[in-house]
C-alpha cells in the first residue's frame, strides 16, 4: 500500500544499472515518493532524451480506460484489485 511521507528536498540522485537492466531506487527517493515493495512505477519519455518516473496511482479514469480497451484474459481487473486501486488514490 502506498503512503505519503513528509516533503524531503531532493536534488540529483544517482543509481547504477545492473547487468540485468535493473536499477535500485535510493531509499531517499523511495521515501520521498512513498514507494513501497510491490508498488508500480510509470516511466514517461520527455522528448529531450530523458524520462520521468512516478508511482502508478489508479484512479477512475485509469479504470475506465482499461474497460474501454475491452476484456482480455490478463487485462480483467478483479473487484479486489479495484478496491486496492481506490485505496491508493490520493485526493
Amino acid at each position: 500500500m502506498r503512503h505519503i511521507q513528509s516533503y524531503i528536498p531532493l536534488t540529483d540522485i544517482e543509481g547504477t544499472v545492473s547487468s540485468k537492466g535493473q536499477v535500485t531506487l535510493p531509499k531517499a527517493l523511495r521515501d520521498h515518493l512513498g514507494i513501497l515493495t510491490g508498488c508500480r512505477i510509470r516511466f514517461s519519455l520527455t522528448g529531450h532524451g530523458g524520462f520521468q518516473c512516478e508511482p502508478v496511482l489508479y484512479d477512475l479514469a485509469d479504470v475506465w480506460a482499461k474497460a474501454d480497451q475491452g476484456p482480455g484474459p490478463a487485462d480483467v481487473m478483479s473487484f479486489k484489485q479495484m478496491d486496492e486501486a481506490k485505496a491508493r488514490r490520493v485526493w
